[in-house]
C-alpha cells in the first residue's frame, strides 16, 4: 500500500548521538579548517612516480545534515511530489536525490551526498574530497557563494554550521 500524500512529509527523528554506536570521543578529530593536516594530503606526483605510495584516507569537506533537513528543504521549496511508494526509505531517497539535484542547480556546482562517520548526522553535503580538492577547489568568492546558497536553501538548522571534514562511514567499517 502506498504512503498517503499527507504522510509524505512526516517527520524523521534526528539521530541521538547518545544512542549511536559511533562515539564522538572514539573518532579522529575532523577539522573545521579547510587546510588539511599533512597526513591526509594526497600527493598526486608521489602517487604517479612511487609504486609504494599509499593514498591517505579520503575525507570530505562540507556540512552535516539529517534526513529531516532534506524533507524540510523539499517541502519548503515545493519540489515535485515524489511518485507513489509503499517504502519510507525509498521515499526519503527520492526526496534526497531531488534536493541534491535542486541544490546543485542553484549552486552551479557538483555537490556530493555522503554517509559520514558521525554520531550527529545521517549524511553530509560535501563540496570537496581530500583527494580531488586541488582540482575542484573553488575560488574564495565562488566558495562563499556556494556555502551561502547551501545555508539559505537548507535553512536555520544548517545556517549555524561551519563546513568541516568528515570521514566516510564505509572506510571505517572495513
Amino acid at each position: 500500500m502506498d504512503i498517503p500524500d499527507e504522510e509524505i512529509y512526516n517527520p524523521c527523528p534526528r539521530p541521538d548521538p547518545a544512542k549511536s554506536w559511533i562515539k564522538a570521543e572514539d573518532l579522529p578529530k575532523c577539522s573545521t579548517e579547510k587546510k588539511l593536516p599533512e597526513e591526509y594530503r594526497f600527493n598526486v606526483r608521489r602517487w604517479r612516480l612511487e609504486p609504494g605510495y599509499i593514498k591517505p584516507r579520503k575525507l570530505f569537506y562540507g556540512f552535516g545534515v539529517d534526513i529531516q533537513d532534506f524533507i524540510d528543504y523539499h517541502q519548503r521549496h515545493k519540489l515535485p511530489q515524489p511518485p507513489p511508494s509503499d517504502n519510507q526509505a525509498s521515499l526519503w531517497h527520492y526526496i534526497m536525490d531531488d534536493v541534491m539535484d535542486d541544490l546543485n542547480a542553484h549552486c552551479c556546482f557538483e555537490l556530493e551526498r555522503i554517509l559520514p562517520l558521525s554520531p550527529k548526522y545521517d549524511y553530509a553535503i560535501a563540496l570537496y574530497n581530500s583527494h580531488h580538492i586541488s582540482v575542484t577547489e573553488l575560488e574564495d568568492d565562488e566558495e562563499e557563494d556556494v556555502i551561502r546558497i547551501i545555508k539559505e536553501r537548507f535553512g536555520e538548522y544548517l545556517a549555524v554550521q561551519r563546513p568541516q571534514w568528515f570521514f566516510l562511514l564505509m572506510d571505517s567499517i572495513h
